[in-house]
């Protein structure tokens, strides 16, 4: 049942200790009473039962846990020694008995994803930002993503199988009461619990392909008996059908012998123990395995208004119309223009922005350096004419699913003194104009001015954001999932929302509170 916090006492370590000098600390021993009640999260016990230890203690120190990037045994350590938590928790300063286990830490964690409460940190941030009256009452936002890497270990097909037939093992074992090794030897896949690498422990001439083929299908051998199995058991069912997406994703069976499959299956499984992650580029030259972390900061204050973690794989104007939605949604004020960078100047985006009545100003890309881009090219207002840089008019222009495709004639192109500035020796220069090729020209314009770049360097606020989150952790899963990657991310930006409010009301931050 839920649990209550103890009242102020006269002798804890937030009477004792100069707080303004405490930073964060010292705020929140001045505040958490009021960000926190244990009432707010009644909904997360039962009625019957011991009581638990205070959810808004632990929901404190959850708060200060990932302000500092700490493990949960740290989080222990701080209440039971650290003046500074003490007074933050409002804790007796000569008692070393921690108010809250590691157990009940973690299982408090726990039932706020399993409740959907696990924005309530984030969401009390900004409520005490808007009765602070520190944001606008029609916002401006910034927008921009940061790859995430995952918690989990990525391996080969090979090893992704094993530990897929392990993990089908142990699911059987907790099932029938007995040991994995047990299960694994009744089957007859005991060697995938010899080693902890299946592929390390076996004599395979690598360079042949026949005797890699030939080890690739005991491995499938291996996993249709681990999944013959769990059906004839009748659990086990989510395992199994992990192991045949890996199977489906990386291997060819329609030869006389399985090989690897050639070239990378869309939304691949890359790792077993957190199969939520996935590949992912961060730039053509960086790949990362793991989540996307999207996020929207107000641009005066610098105050994160959304927190979004999605695969690696999602466009970040895919998320433009869930980031704005959330902002209103929590702060109660509406969003007049969003700022992004080129990774949100897609024509999807702009429709998802206009969907919820909001103005999205964005870079744009510009040309291939030293040669001509789509602005050089003077087209009519009905995109059925143009002329090239040189003057020449396309030797034909045809329709293609809404756009027009123009097309020079090679000769002219060859014979043209300015080839070398619009297209590669010996080839042709062709313009696509879709529907919204003014649109866009006009948005590149915008963006070169100096009005656009003035208002376009508003959103450095938001990659200030993820900068401060990851240097708190947040660049790295702390988690197995995307929920509690999501978790993990929401509770970083309300420690810096926190931080930001603290600041902005002009109250003395102490040596602890960065502010960029």
């Amino acid at each position: 049942m839920l649990g209550t916090r103890p009242q102020a006492g006269l002798f804890t370590a937030a009477n004792q200790l100069d707080l303004d000098s405490l930073g964060i600390y010292g705020h929140l021993a001045h505040e958490s009473r009021q960000i926190f009640t244990d009432y707010q999260f009644r909904g997360l016990y039962s009625d019957l039962g011991r009581p638990s230890a205070s959810p808004a203690l632990m929901a404190t120190g959850m708060l200060l846990q990932h302000y500092e990037g700490i493990s949960d045994d740290t989080v222990i350590d701080r209440v039971r020694y650290d003046l500074r938590w003490k007074a933050a928790l409002d804790l007796d300063p000569v008692d070393t008995k921690a108010p809250f286990s590691k157990a009940a830490f973690q299982s408090f964690r726990h039932r706020l994803i399993l409740h959907e409460r696990e924005a309530v940190a984030f969401e009390r941030s900004l409520k005490q930002a808007v009765t602070a009256g520190v944001l606008p009452k029609k916002l401006s936002v910034a927008l921009d993503s940061s790859p995430v890497r995952g918690r989990g270990a990525v391996k080969d097909t090979f090893n992704l199988l094993s530990d897929a037939i392990r993990h089908v093992v142990r699911k059987l074992a907790e099932e029938e009461g007995c040991t994995p090794e047990e299960i694994a030897a009744r089957i007859g896949v005991d060697r995938h619990f010899k080693a902890a690498s299946v592929k390390g422990s076996e004599l395979v001439d690598w360079d042949r392909p026949e005797d890699v083929s030939r080890f690739l299908a005991g491995l499938l051998e291996d996993g249709q008996r681990a999944v013959a199995e769990a059906k004839r058991v009748g659990c086990a069912s989510k395992e199994a059908e992990l192991l045949d997406k890996i199977v489906a994703q990386d291997v060819d069976q329609e030869g006389d012998q399985p090989t690897i499959r050639q070239g990378v299956a869309k939304d691949r499984l890359v790792s077993v123990t957190d199969p939520d992650m996935r590949h992912g580029h961060k730039s053509s030259g960086k790949k990362y395995s793991g989540h996307k972390a999207h996020l929207a900061s107000e641009t005066t204050t610098g105050i994160v208004t959304a927190v979004d973690v999605t695969a690696p794989g999602t466009a970040d104007g895919e998320q433009v119309d869930s980031l704005i939605k959330q902002t209103e949604a929590n702060t109660g004020c509406k969003v007049d223009e969003a700022l992004g960078d080129c990774a949100y100047s897609s024509q999807r985006a702009s429709e998802k922005a206009e969907s919820v009545g909001t103005t999205l100003l964005t870079r744009m890309p510009g040309s291939r350096k030293g040669l001509f881009g789509p602005d050089d090219f003077n087209v009519s207002k009905d995109r059925t004419e143009s002329k090239c840089p040189a003057g020449h008019a396309p030797e034909k222009v045809y329709r293609n699913k809404g756009a027009y495709v123009h097309h020079w004639a090679k000769e002219t192109c060859q014979a043209c003194p300015l080839r070398d500035q619009c297209v590669s020796h010996g080839k042709r220069r062709t313009l696509t104009v879709k529907p919204n090729f003014h649109d866009r020209r006009k948005r590149e314009k915008w963006s070169r001015s100096e009005e656009g770049r003035e208002k376009l360097r508003q959103r450095v606020v938001v990659e200030h954001a993820l900068g401060r989150a990851k240097n708190r952790g947040a660049g790295q899963s702390r988690y197995f999932g995307r929920a509690k990657t999501r978790f993990q991310w929401l509770w970083t930006a309300a420690a810096e929302n926190f931080l930001r409010l603290f600041a902005l009301r002009g109250e003395g931050t102490g040596p602890q509170v960065a502010v960029a």
